[in-house]
């Protein structure tokens, strides 16, 4: 049995030399075709690749983009509530009279009429325009940033500018009431809130010290009418006592002095009252008492000022003989 399956082993192998050769070529048909299949799935599997990680690229340069117009809208925010923020409005609303340097009124006012940039859109397809729009989108924010910066300088000048001109004016109001208001502790508080620079504490200041200025004002001014009408009422008084009677002894003998330096003598005539002017002339004295001339009526020589045409309210004749006139 054994040497029966040795002799058909050696039957089924065939003798060296004798392979079948299209089956060889086959077997190389197949390798060829398994190659070009495996170079197929390669190259396709490349260009697979190569799609992903562009819409990678394209993923990653959108996101970029959109960073950076959120950025530009957060600045354009910014920009937008400092502008319409209380202290910006009230800058913009000073007067260019109520600051110290007027040109800072003007650059405020430039300012705040900056010109923001468009708004960038990420709506581009390829990464390399995605790129250029979140580029576009730092310089818009980098702009605004600046426009902000400079928009809040100006205010902050203007601001100052403000002060400055209110410190001037306060120190200018303390020099000028030196001595000229009912209560001096209101120039101190002045003194005081100019050195700090405080514009409340000075605003309120400065009115306290008007009012007190004014209030003495009115004290000096009530002071003056009531001197005034205490003169006028004595010089209604004094005509009064320079009133004299004529026929009676009682004048004093001398002469009266104009102001032209003439003289004139007076002698009584008798009879009436005499009143002084209600300006009192200027009356010179006699060093000696001299003894009235006698008309034969009897008096004397009383205070008569002069008159320019020989008359006045004593009854009687004149003459205008050389040294003044004579009267009996």
């Amino acid at each position: 049995m054994d040497e029966e399956k040795d002799l058909e082993a050696t039957a089924a192998i065939p003798p060296a030399g004798t392979e079948d050769a299209p089956e060889r070529k086959d077997r190389r048909w197949i390798i060829f075709g398994a190659a070009a299949v495996a170079v197929a799935v390669l190259v396709a599997g490349g260009v697979c690749g190569y799609r992903a990680y562009e819409g990678h690229q394209v993923s990653v340069a959108r996101q970029t983009c959109q960073s950076a117009v959120a950025d530009q809208a957060k600045a354009v925010k910014a920009y937008k509530t400092l502008l319409g923020s209380d202290d910006t409005m009230a800058a913009l609303k000073t007067d260019a009279k109520s600051v110290k340097d007027a040109r800072t009124v003007d650059t405020l006012a430039k300012a705040a009429k900056a010109k923001l940039p468009v708004m960038v859109r990420c709506d581009a397809s390829k990464a390399v325009d995605l790129d250029a729009a979140a580029m576009k989108a730092g310089k818009a924010v980098k702009t605004v940033k600046a426009d902000a910066k400079a928009l809040d300088a100006a205010a902050k000048a203007v601001e100052a500018s403000r002060l400055d001109k209110t410190v001037a004016n306060a120190e200018a109001l303390y020099k000028a009431t030196d001595g000229k208001v009912q209560d001096d502790k209101t120039r101190e508080a002045l003194a005081k809130a100019v050195k700090a620079r405080d514009a409340a504490a000075i605003a309120k200041a400065v009115k306290a010290v008007n009012e007190s200025k004014a209030a003495k004002e009115r004290v000096d001014a009530e002071a003056a009418a009531k001197a005034q009408a205490e003169q006028e009422a004595a010089a209604q008084q004094q005509p009064q006592s320079q009133t004299a009677t004529t026929g009676s002894s009682t004048w004093s003998g001398g002469t009266y002095t104009n102001g032209g330096d003439s003289t004139r003598v007076y002698t009584n005539n008798g009879g009436g009252t005499y009143h002084a002017p209600q300006q009192q002339p200027t009356y010179q004295a006699p060093q000696q008492s001299q003894q009235p001339s006698n008309n034969g009526n009897g008096g004397g020589q009383p205070y008569i000022p002069p008159t320019s045409s020989c008359t006045g309210p004593i009854t009687g004749s004149c003459s205008t003989a050389p040294g003044g006139e004579v009267w009996w």
